[in-house]
């Protein structure tokens, strides 16, 4: 068994409620495209943001560590590399009508693991019977197979382990006062446009208001990546000959939700067997 660990900053830049989905701007929710930056399109990018903000997490998926049948395995050759999703995926909750409670499933959900011309890639459809099924005739089970286990949960201690963000607050505000001083050196009407509607929001500072609860809330999936899979591994480097055939199990959770950066945090595990077939 091949154990894949990995974690660090997403982009998203999408709506919140009680704005629609598709909302282009964010008007009445807790997120906004500020002037000159393009509309939402609410992909998830592990890596290339779009329009990433100033003084935000910087972006990027890695694989922290290896295991192999249980054993840390340091100088693997795929640790520190890429994880990425693939096919511009998005959540799919559709403001909770396809999904009651909880964040939506990730859809596509095609995961590519790489470390230069190594790469372990697989995609998991979300309704197997019929890949090509529209979104909102998907049965239920199938969308809740890929959803997030629980709805948004509130743990700090899980978050400061992982983003070393101990206080909301005083993470808002240390952000808050390095575009203040941007401002001030700022003549560019469109920048002090953003700027100033960042500030803003940064200003909020009621522990109760999502803007600052969201840095401690965090989702939860766990399921088998279970569609075609993709090896190149010229040199046999991964340590074993994978399981191709068999479900990959992925856990991994989202959270710590930077509303003025669009960003979150991702940290999980996912696990491919060994495969057992005999060469003769």
């Amino acid at each position: 068994m091949l154990t894949i660990d990995f974690e660090g900053w997403f982009q998203c830049r999408l709506a919140t409620d009680p704005d629609p989905t598709d909302e282009p701007r964010g008007v009445s929710g807790f997120t906004f495209a500020v002037a000159g930056e393009p509309d939402f399109d609410r992909v998830i990018r592990f890596h290339d943001p779009v329009a990433p903000r100033s003084h935000g997490p910087r972006v990027g998926v890695f694989v922290k560590s290896v295991a192999l049948d249980g054993q840390l395995v340091p100088e693997h050759p795929l640790r520190g590399g890429r994880v990425e999703l693939l096919g511009e995926p998005k959540f799919e909750s559709r403001n909770y009508v396809l999904r009651d409670s909880a964040q939506g499933s990730i859809v596509p959900f095609h995961l590519r693991i790489s470390a230069g011309e190594l790469v372990l890639e697989r995609e998991d459809p979300l309704f197997s019977p019929d890949p090509s099924r529209a979104l909102h005739r998907v049965p239920v089970e199938h969308l809740a197979r890929r959803g997030s286990l629980i709805p948004m949960t509130q743990d700090f201690l899980r978050i400061a382990d992982a983003t070393g963000i101990r206080d909301p607050v005083a993470y808002r505000r240390q952000r808050k006062a390095v575009l203040e001083a941007d401002l001030r050196e700022t003549a560019d009407p469109v920048a002090r446009a953003a700027l100033g509607k960042r500030i803003r929001e940064l200003s909020i500072e009621e522990r109760e208001r999502l803007q600052v609860v969201s840095l401690s809330l965090y989702n939860d999936y766990r399921f088998a990546v279970a569609g075609n899979a993709v090896l190149q591994d010229a040199g046999q480097r991964l340590g074993l000959e994978v399981d191709s055939v068999s479900p990959w199990p992925i856990t991994f959770w989202m959270g710590a939700w930077d509303t003025d950066a669009l960003s979150g945090f991702v940290r999980g595990m996912i696990s491919i067997p060994r495969s057992t077939s005999r060469k003769t």
